[in-house]
């Protein structure tokens, strides 16, 4: 099973936090970490701006990278006087297209004689 766990950042930011966030989510969970940066300029003039990070969790670590998510983002907002709302969001496959469906057992045919 894989899944993709993104945190979403909104509000001011200086020009370091998303990298330092990006460093501790790494160091925390042990997965590389993707940054995407969206509104007016990046952060370079102080206004609002969101960023995303985004990672790959592959197999039963889900529950265990969202803590250390949790806790991650705790130390990070916990270094800000101002700290800007974060959101987590785990998005895993539909369990359809992980599971696929057993091939028709074929016990139960009778094969004509002598074959």
């Amino acid at each position: 099973m894989t899944a993709t766990i993104s945190v979403k950042v909104e509000g001011p930011l200086g020009l370091d936090e998303p990298e330092q966030l990006l460093e501790e989510l790494g160091r925390e969970t042990g997965l590389t970490w993707r940054l995407e940066t969206a509104g007016p300029d990046g952060t370079l003039d102080g206004g609002l701006a969101a960023i995303m990070l985004e990672a790959v969790l592959g197999g039963a670590v889900g529950a265990a990278v969202q803590v250390a998510v949790q806790r991650a983002i705790e130390t990070w907002r916990g270094r800000r006087l101002d700290p800007p709302p974060v959101t987590i969001i785990v998005v895993q496959p539909p369990q359809a297209a992980q599971d696929p469906q057993p091939a028709p057992r074929t016990d139960d045919l009778t094969a004509p004689e002598g074959s």
